[in-house]
């Protein structure tokens, strides 16, 4: 059984998860760095590309854990409310800088492993309002890794009901078992029938892009999540969720990229237990957002004025995008539309008080 609901603990807030989220990013980068350059070092371009896209899903454990972490002790509409402030101005004005840059570089016609035909207007508007998830020609051509942005907003879409359920009576087993449940079946269905469905109704070249479709959506990536409030449950709370950890651990052991999820998950409760920290990979981690926007151009652009082995590759491309980052991206964007996103919250959270008092 799922441990007794504890009061959360009154810590400073853990370094590691800045830590994790430079991990992730650097992992991101290392695969598609082994996309576009070879490396002299045996299995290396087989490591960083197989592995190094698991980088994504330890992104989504460490939104699962810092939600739980940030949401706040009340579930009301107000608290809702400020959840999705600070979200959107944190996610969307970076997010659509990159769908008009993405178009300007590629003339309109979007990232072609992922359009072959080219895009129109209906997955630009699909990816403007995060709906691309919905489309196999949309899912990942306007913005390359778009796809991730897109699974985390329907994520926060569902995140105060599942809160709400967590804080319920039994709502931790009840919820680690939701997201199991739909992270198996999900999977199976995609799995048996959607992508074959799918696949049989594109032309033969293009069949591909189903497996990539139904690889990306939420309820596969679900369980992701699931590990992360699982993360914050053990690491925070001081719960022995054994059930649920189970359950959650289970599914993924039923492939072999669920397996290699749950290593993830195993490492990184080692690190939060830790409370470890590294300033470098902290400092990718405080980036990683505008990294990963902006690396998918900058990968290409390396490869063209300095074809390199990988690892070359890989550390120019982390190091321009991490410059890129500090010096513009988060100065003059992300910093003021966090600042703008976490006064609008707080206004609300204030007139709530106010209310109630």
């Amino acid at each position: 059984m799922s441990a007794s609901p504890t009061k959360p603990r009154s810590s400073s807030r853990n370094p590691s998860l800045d830590l994790l989220r430079g991990i992730a990013i650097l992992m991101v980068v290392a695969a598609h760095s082994a996309a576009a350059a070879p490396s002299v070092v045996p299995g290396l371009t087989w490591i960083a590309g197989d592995y190094g896209q698991l980088g994504v899903q330890l992104f989504f454990m460490v939104s699962g854990y810092t939600m739980m972490l940030t949401y706040g002790e009340r579930t009301d509409i107000a608290a809702a409310e400020s959840f999705y402030l600070r979200r959107v101005f944190r996610i969307v004005p970076l997010f659509w800088l990159a769908i008009v840059f993405y178009l300007a570089i590629t003339g309109g016609a979007g990232i072609k492993e992922w359009a072959p035909d080219g895009i129109g207007k209906t997955d630009v508007i699909l990816t403007v309002f995060f709906l691309h998830l919905w489309s196999p020609t949309a899912f990942n051509s306007v913005v390359p890794g778009g796809w991730s942005i897109a699974v985390e907003m329907q994520f926060y879409l569902l995140f105060p009901l599942i809160i709400w359920l967590f804080r319920r009576p039994n709502g931790p087993i009840i919820c680690y078992a939701t997201i199991a449940l739909i992270s198996a079946v999900g999977r199976f269905a995609a799995d048996l029938y959607l992508a074959p469905h799918l696949a049989a109704s594109l032309p033969s070249a293009q069949a591909y892009l189903a497996e990539g479709f139904y690889y990306c959506w939420l309820p596969r990536q679900a369980v992701c999540f699931g590990l992360g409030i699982l993360l914050y449950d053990v690491i925070e709370r001081g719960s022995r969720p054994r059930l649920g950890a189970l359950l959650l651990l289970g599914v993924c052991l039923t492939s072999s990229w669920g397996a290699k999820v749950a290593l993830l998950f195993a490492a990184s409760y080692a690190l939060l237990a830790a409370r470890a920290e590294n300033a470098a990979l902290g400092l990718f981690g405080r980036h990683s957002y505008a990294i990963y926007l902006v690396h998918f151009a900058v990968v290409p652009l390396v490869s063209m004025l300095l074809p390199a082995e990988l690892l070359l590759t890989f550390v120019l491309t982390g190091g321009v995008s991490l410059a890129l980052s500090y010096a513009l991206i988060e100065p003059l964007i992300e910093r003021r539309c966090n600042r703008l996103g976490h006064a609008l919250a707080g206004s609300v959270g204030h007139k709530a008080a106010v209310a109630a008092g």
